[in-house]
């Protein structure tokens, strides 16, 4: 078979070991080159994933402003130290990791007992409500920064204050008696609290102002309760960097040193209906979402910095000489692959043509469309290159063999027509007249239609214009 126009063969393609010879051949799956790109990108994707973790894990806050506050902790942000001052007092201290089975151990003593809250807002309303009682019958509830859900479920007249509390120490300015002996603590970074008016019955100190009411440490007992909450907006001043610090010792030890049972709880799984409703991104911590937005402009610059540039399409010459086996087995399997069995063979036809043409003198260029279209599928192609009558006239005259012949062989369906004797069309070429039937679809008088192409038909007409071209012959 010979090469469309334009692509003269340069010498034989070249066969891999192992594949089927036929042109039409596709190796199925993805390439090699494909797999190799995804598994690198896999593969940097979870190293930067690992990087992340590892940095998190290393220099990482904790996923809350205030530490750990472990009592078995000897880093800074640990509670150890003041547990063994507790101890040294006499005070039995008991950590823990859950409210409600430290309530359920201490039963009936609970009222003489002082409980210290981790995470407050990860509690249910059951726990809190147990923990109001325990209040009510004598115990001491210490909660470290609760929220307002936290507030409003246990009733307090206290809410949260957008003050800000200054660095360094502050002074009590309040009555409340371990205040007033600790003296100037520091309690920052804290939330704020400012008192409420309401319909409840309980009372509140406010100590460690920032202004003439919000406050960093609020002491607050319900109507009638021999116990009370401690709500600290902070609890820098209790962890083992802070404690040895202004009054922060005395005024820690002043506040949980009431009792001779100490239950330190903190909170680390949420309820299943927590009051607070924190969700799951909370573990995430703080910085997280920081570090998101930095890796999002890092990524952004990256991308401004080595991003191609779109411009015109700027023609320029192939870097890479192409044989011509290898475009016509590369087009050959694009037809394959599209069943595009019409386009194949017009191209066939329009490559003999051509190369008659050039043979015989005609010229090569005819009137645009003037043959008809060829479609495959939903594609349609004009058939082009010289004048159908004067090139089939040629041929006929050079190898003899009638016109109509020719005519489907190098044009099938299609044909330029004029109005001729009896009803029919003439198509005119140099003198020479070839006859069509009215009404036989443009083909030429004593020509049957050409049949429905398959992969057969099609070999067979490759051979056919192969035999044409041979008796054509050389100029």
């Amino acid at each position: 078979m010979t090469a469309p126009p334009g692509l003269a063969p340069t010498g034989p393609a070249p066969t891999v070991a192992g594949a089927p010879s036929s042109s039409t051949f596709q190796p199925s799956g993805s390439r090699p080159a494909t797999r190799r790109r995804v598994l690198r990108a896999l593969a940097a994707f979870g190293a930067v994933a690992v990087a992340y973790g590892i940095l998190a894990a290393l220099i990482g806050a904790p996923s809350d402003g205030d530490g750990d506050l472990d009592t078995t902790s000897p880093r800074p942000a640990g509670t150890m130290a003041i547990a063994q001052l507790l101890g040294h007092r006499g005070i039995a201290v008991k950590a823990g990791d859950d409210v409600a089975t430290a309530l359920t151990e201490a039963g009936g003593s609970a009222a003489d007992e002082t409980f210290v809250i981790v995470h407050p807002g990860r509690l249910d309303d059951a726990t809190l409500s147990r923990l109001s009682h325990q209040v009510v019958a004598g115990a001491d509830v210490v909660l470290v920064t609760p929220g307002s859900a936290v507030l409003d479920t246990l009733r307090l007249p206290v809410g949260i204050a957008d003050d800000a509390l200054p660095t360094g120490t502050q002074a009590p300015h309040c009555p409340l008696p371990e205040a007033t002996a600790a003296g100037s603590a520091r309690f920052t970074p804290s939330t704020i609290y400012e008192p409420l008016t309401g319909d409840t019955a309980a009372t509140a100190t406010f100590c460690y102002r920032t202004g003439a009411k919000a406050a960093a440490l609020v002491v607050a007992a319900p109507s009638g309760a021999k116990g009370r909450f401690v709500l600290l907006g902070g609890s820098a001043f209790l962890t083992n960097q802070r404690l040895d610090q202004d009054g922060n010792a005395a005024l820690t030890l002043g506040l949980l040193a009431l009792h001779p049972r100490l239950e330190w709880v903190i909170q680390r799984q949420a309820s299943q209906d927590p009051v607070a409703g924190e969700s799951p991104t909370h573990l995430l911590g703080r910085g997280f979402w920081l570090t998101c937005v930095q890796v999002l402009i890092v990524l952004v610059l990256l991308a401004l910095w080595r991003g191609r540039r779109l411009g015109p399409p700027v023609p320029e010459p192939l870097p890479v000489v192409v044989r011509a086996a290898e475009t016509t087995e590369g087009r050959g399997r694009l037809y394959a692959a599209a069943r595009a069995r019409d386009l194949a063979a017009e191209a066939l036809r329009a490559g003999l043509r051509a190369r008659l043409a050039d043979r015989l003198g005609v010229p090569p260029h005819g009137e645009r469309g003037a043959v008809g279209t060829v479609r495959a599928g939903g594609v349609a192609t004009e058939i082009t290159g010289p004048d159908p009558g004067t090139l089939v006239a040629s041929v006929a005259a050079r190898t003899g063999r009638p016109g109509a012949e020719i005519w489907v062989l190098l044009y099938g369906s299609g044909a330029p027509v004029a109005p001729g004797p009896g009803g029919g069309a003439v198509a005119f070429a140099a003198g020479a007249a070839v006859t069509f039937a009215a009404g036989a679809a443009g083909g030429p008088e004593g020509a049957a239609p050409p049949p429905e192409l398959d992969d057969a038909a099609l070999l067979r007409l490759t051979e056919a214009l192969d035999d044409l071209e041979r008796q054509v012959g050389g100029r």
